[in-house]
């Protein structure tokens, strides 16, 4: 009876497992951050980019889907550079325009952290990552990146409900391990100009088997393929729409998809649409302000069997742009030894009979 027991904790642990672990952690505005799933998304304007997210699912639902993530990104300097950043002139301005991609050589090296929680299932990941970029033509660049790092996939026993307490099968299978550790390995391609974005990136590509309590399940944390792309149509001075679409593949899993548009305003802020295959829609927006800041919301609404787990999904974004700072008292000093050699010049010259 311990024995049929524990099969069955087991093969239903497992499947539940398989479910999470093969929904990798969303937002509805992808676009925002799109380094958050491609490590070759980085780096296409020349500012570094600091950002902070929050989601939260189903917010009537106890043990509901929660998702926080941090990152940070930045063109590195080589050779003789004197920066690849560009300074960020934004002096009293409230607001200011999105930096536009640029076309060039660049090493990017950027990291990110996130926690994803989902009933009694939490995974932790830490990632860093490099990714060079170099121009196909004098209009488009192209990019690849690799992420390497830790995760933890783990969980909680403070969560789960027995029917029956104190069940002897499940303390003997579950007591003594109840977390795993593994290489989490992603890659990416960008193609990309200030107009249009093209991306392809994989995702928990160690395909790492589960394993609970040294036993090996049939299920895996599966790999995670995204294809996505944009395109900014202007209208007039002012206004541009931007068509925008991701694809999402994984194995043993429904192909899924998210179409939508960013609505543009002087380039310093933006409305978005966008739809989910089959279970949600979102609404959002976003603007640039105090001279380097970006916030982003977006509200989702569960559609189909999806809206009956509670009320939809709110999103929160916020991000920091730095740049090349000048150094003005070197320059002060640099105009006074030009201003004194000027000077010099003048007094050695000939004078006129």
């Amino acid at each position: 009876m311990i024995a049929m027991k524990k099969s069955l904790l087991f093969a239903f642990c497992a499947m539940q497992l398989s479910v999470f672990a093969q929904q990798d952690f969303q937002f509805s505005q992808t676009m925002a951050n799109p380094y958050l799933f491609n490590p070759a998304a980085g780096g296409m304007m020349n500012v570094g980019e600091v950002s902070l997210g929050n989601r939260m699912q189903w917010m009537k639902v106890d043990g509901r889907p929660t998702t926080t993530y941090a990152s940070i990104v930045s063109q590195i300097k080589t050779g003789n550079k004197a920066s690849v950043l560009d300074e960020l002139s934004t002096a009293g301005k409230s607001f200011y325009s999105s930096p536009q991609r640029t076309i060039g050589n660049k090493h990017v090296l950027g990291a990110r952290m996130y926690n994803d929680r989902i009933g009694p299932f939490t995974k932790n990941a830490i990632q860093a990552s490099y990714a060079y970029h170099l121009p196909l033509t004098k209009t488009i660049n192209m990019g690849v990146g690799l992420g390497l790092g830790w995760s933890n996939f783990a969980i909680d026993q403070s969560k789960i409900s027995l029917g029956t307490p104190g069940d002897q099968a499940y303390q003997n299978y579950f007591a003594a391990t109840k977390n795993q550790n593994y290489l989490d390995i992603n890659a990416g391609l960008v193609v990309y100009n200030d107009v249009f974005f093209f991306g392809f990136s994989g995702t928990q590509l160690g395909n790492t088997k589960a394993r609970i309590n040294e036993v090996e399940s049939e299920s895996n944390l599966g790999r995670h393929y995204y294809f996505s792309g944009a395109y900014r149509f202007k209208l007039g001075t002012d206004y541009a729409v931007e068509p925008l679409a991701q694809l999402k593949l994984t194995k043993n899993a429904p192909l899924s998809y998210d179409i939508g548009a960013r609505f543009h305003y002087q380039r310093f802020g933006w409305l978005a649409l966008s739809y989910r295959s089959q279970s949600a829609a979102s609404i959002g927006f976003g603007i640039n302000v105090f001279k380097h800041f970006r916030v982003s919301y977006a509200y989702e609404v569960g559609l189909g069997g999806t809206r009956t787990f509670g009320s939809g999904a709110h999103e929160v974004q916020l991000g920091f742009i730095f740049g090349h700072r000048r150094n003005m008292e070197k320059e002060f000093k640099q105009d006074e030894k030009e201003k004194e050699k000027q000077g010099e010049k003048v007094e050695e010259a000939p004078k006129g009979n």
